[in-house]
Formats: C-alpha cells, structure tokens, sequence
C-alpha cells in the first residue's frame, strides 16, 4: 500500500512508521506526509525524502495524494477535522491516545485527552486505532491495547508510556490491513 501520513505535531508517530517502513515490519511505502501547519514532525519527511505538503485546501491535497497514488491515509496526530471530501475519497485510519470510546471527541487530542485521565484517577487506559468517519473518533475500532497506568504520577508519564504502545500498534495495524488486502 502507498500510505500518506497527516500529522501536525511533533510526528513521532511517523518516525515510528518511517523506522517500521526501513526495518522491512511492513511492505507499504510512504509516499507523502500532509501537516496543517509547518510541523516539527516534517523534518522526518525532509531527512528521509519523502514528500511533503503544508496544506488545509482540501483541493490541494487530493491532487497530491492522486499523484503519488495513495491507498490509505494514516492520521498520526493531525488535529483538523477530516473533512468529508477526503473521507469519501480514501480509506483513512486514526491513532488515538485513549480507549475509545472514553475521552474521545471534541478536545480529547495529545496530553489534554491524558489530564482528563489523570484527572479522573483513570488506572486502565490505552491506544485506540480506528476507521475514520465523519463524527469526531467515532469510527470502527481496528485495534485497541490497554495499558496498565495504575503507578503514573502525572498525565506527562502516562502520555510517555502510552506513545510507546502507540508507535507500535500503529505499525502492526498497517501489516494487518497489509495482509487483509
């Protein structure tokens, strides 16, 4: 599968998917990375040279995606809503930092989603991996991984032991979807 990964932060989920792609985990190839925004993320696009686009013009970047042939977009941390232009155009998957549906929607994205966790002396929570449709993390679940979270003393530590487990099933879903096809 040709992937294009959407990010808008810090894309350590995409190196995690770049490093997978280079250690042969999965056969698929990413052949664009898509930010909202000049993310820090997209300095593994640029040390890799895989292709890139800043771009909210949904217009734009379903030019690209057509013209690097995309099968499956992968949303790792992009923010905007996906709009339904390109949910009607491409199977599209999302990690997210919960076991959904719990601290999911409107506002549950990054360390906001594990303060609520924290907050609510949480002592289970997880990755999340699922089909993206037009109502906020509501798609059909893929994958889901709990994480015992039972010792973290604050939502920084469960945010780090989370992210490992999502590097990781975020590659192993791709490698199933590959084996599905």
């Amino acid at each position: 599968m040709n992937l294009a990964v959407f990010i808008s932060g810090t894309g350590t989920n995409l190196k995690a998917l770049i490093d997978a792609q280079k250690e042969k985990f999965f056969d698929s190839q990413i052949k664009l990375v898509v930010s909202n925004k000049n993310a820090k993320g997209l300095d593994f696009a640029k040390d890799n040279n895989i292709n890139y686009i800043v771009s909210k013009d949904d217009d734009e970047i379903l030019g690209e995606l057509k013209k690097h042939d995309i099968d499956l977009l992968v949303l790792a941390g992009y923010l905007p809503k996906i709009s339904k232009k390109l949910i009607n155009s491409y199977e599209i998957i999302n990690i997210h930092p919960s076991l959904l549906p719990k601290y999911g929607g409107k506002g549950y994205y990054g360390i906001h989603v594990h303060e609520a966790v924290f907050e609510n002396k949480e002592t289970i929570s997880g990755v999340t991996i699922h089909h993206v449709n037009e109502n906020l993390d509501d798609g059909d679940i893929i994958i889901q991984k709990k994480v015992d979270i039972s010792t973290c003393k604050s939502a920084q530590e469960i945010a780090d032991k989370i992210l490992k487990i999502e590097h990781q099933s975020l590659k192993e879903v791709i490698k199933k979807m590959e084996e599905e096809n």
